[in-house]
């Protein structure tokens, strides 16, 4: 095959190579006639049985004869025709003998693609090894997609979009190796005329949007994971490491018990304020610890000033107990004045929170999960990441009870209602993918994913859109808490018992409410002085 031309799915072969060919001495007329008659009358004979058009009939083979002439001419064999020689004979500089001739235009490739398939069916031409590697790697990748719970008719988009990136790579003469994010970003850009008649047929005009670019790189890492590429991706810049401050976060989780979250918020607390105190415990002193503080005060609410005092104040208790700082330091954080008590809760009344969940749409997957979520949130008070941690084993069915974890991590355990049981029960029967995690909340497309507390807030909130009720600057989930413990105090409850539904450990967290029981209010507010009776 020393003439063949390998060139990038619509390149035109150059002049000079064209001259080239030229040059050399051609096949006579006799030896192109005996290859034309020894391939061709196979394919005619399918075209008839499959019952073409007498015009189908004279155009395909005319085009079939001149790519039969073509191969000859350029010293292949017929056996070595692919794609790629497809589009080099759709592309080339025609002076082929005139007795071999088609006419050219924009069908001339698609012609050309049917005498290939019946090359392929017949047994004469076989899929190149690259294409057949690809196709089998397709295959495996939207298994993998099948069995997160992909709907087929997703798994079909995906695998054409897969498959072309395969046939592109090929035209492109690139493997599959060589894949990285700048030859991503080309197929994704390139004027598209790929086909391949058993593997890859364009179903319309090519864009590299949106859908597509998530798609190719989402197999392209399927492909890194099974080493197929390297992995091109750059790594995320991560923070400076501290071995201090590495101690310390791993010993509150050992013996502190703190969520993954809280300890990254304190980790990201103390490398802000370490970029100012420095690295060294031995040098801190009071001033500069106070400086510090002040510095952040002038740039940070309070509220975050405070949740940063915190953590400096823990950390140097702890490296003061191991003797790398100073004793006592601790007590040269400076406290954050704040309020004695938090901003009045939000809240609707009892008539719309039923009307939220009542919004739901019971008929459908999404409709059963959110009046579960929703009468979780309304009936027992729980907070997002309540609902959005809950296990299958949380559940008692038999004592009609769950168990939470809280902020605090310590279980605790809450009747389950009748009315809240029924729906959670039935989501998880008729409604709930199939999953081998054991979060009870999952999210409905694939793929299923356990909620998080922002989606268990999404819930809410186009709930409360479907009730007519405006959310604008509302907490979204907490929205329901704080409704439960306010309607509860409105109707008599005491706050003792409404503190031990909200899991409150001090009663001066449940004061709060019954600062908007308004009822309440007025009975004990005394007339201002001077106002009429």
């Amino acid at each position: 095959m020393s003439g063949m031309l390998l060139i990038e799915a619509g390149e035109m072969p150059r002049r000079g190579e064209a001259m080239a060919r030229l040059a050399k001495p051609q096949p006579p007329a006799a030896a192109i006639r005996a290859e034309v008659d020894r391939v061709l009358p196979a394919y005619e004979a399918r075209l008839r049985n499959l019952g073409r058009s007498a015009a189908t009939f004279s155009s395909l083979t005319r085009t079939a004869r001149h790519l039969v002439a073509w191969l000859v001419l350029n010293d292949m064999d017929v056996a070595a025709l692919d794609i790629r020689q497809v589009a080099a004979f759709a592309a080339h500089d025609c002076r082929c003998p005139r007795a071999f001739l088609s006419a050219f235009d924009k069908r001339q490739r698609w012609q050309a693609n049917r005498f290939l398939d019946h090359l392929l069916e017949s047994g004469r031409a076989s899929m190149p090894e690259e294409i057949v590697r690809g196709r089998d790697l397709v295959e495996s990748f939207t298994a993998s997609l099948k069995a997160q719970g992909y709907a087929e008719s997703t798994l079909r988009t995906y695998k054409t979009a897969c498959r072309h990136c395969i046939v592109w790579l090929y035209l492109s003469d690139l493997r599959l190796g060589e894949i990285d994010g700048g030859v991503l970003q080309r197929f994704l850009e390139h004027d598209c005329s790929c086909a391949h008649p058993q593997f890859f047929g364009r179903p319309g005009p090519f864009s590299g949007g949106g859908p597509v670019r998530q798609m190719v790189f989402r197999f392209a890492q399927f492909l890194i994971g099974r080493h197929v590429t390297a992995d091109w991706r750059s790594p995320a810049p991560g923070p400076s490491r501290n071995r201090h401050v590495e101690s310390f976060v791993s010993w509150l989780r050992r013996h502190r018990g703190l969520r993954p979250s809280t300890l990254q918020n304190y980790e990201r607390s103390l490398r802000a304020l370490l970029a100012l105190l420095g690295d060294s415990p031995e040098d801190y002193d009071a001033a500069a610890v106070r400086k510090v503080i002040a510095e952040r005060a002038r740039h940070r609410s309070p509220g975050q000033v405070s949740n940063e005092a915190t953590a400096l104040r823990s950390y140097l208790r702890f490296l003061g107990a191991l003797g790398l700082c100073r004793a006592g330091l601790d007590r040269a954080v400076p406290s954050i004045a704040g309020r004695s008590l938090p901003d009045l809760p939000r809240f609707v009344e009892a008539e719309a929170i039923e009307a939220i969940i009542a919004s739901c749409d019971v008929a459908t997957a999404i409709g059963m999960r959110d009046r579960a979520v929703l009468l979780l949130l309304a009936r027992l008070a729980l907070r997002a990441g309540d609902v959005a941690n809950l296990h299958l084993g949380d559940i008692d069915w038999e004592q009609a009870a769950l168990t939470v974890s809280g902020k605090s991590r310590q279980g605790a355990t809450l009747p389950l209602p009748q009315e809240v049981g029924d729906a959670v029960k039935a989501y998880i029967l008729e409604a709930r993918p199939r999953s081998a995690g054991t979060v009870v909340f999952l999210r409905v497309p694939a793929p299923h994913g356990g909620l998080s507390s922002h989606g268990v807030g999404l819930i809410v909130r186009r709930a409360m859109e479907r009730a007519g009720i405006d959310h604008e600057g509302l907490p979204a989930a907490h929205l329901l808490r704080h409704s439960r413990a306010t309607n509860l105090l409105r109707g008599g409850t005491p706050l003792e018992a409404i503190g031990a539904l909200l899991r409150h450990k001090s009663l001066r967290s449940t004061a709060i409410y019954a600062r908007v029981d308004v009822p309440m209010l007025l009975e004990i507010a005394q007339p201002w002085p001077g106002d009429p009776e």
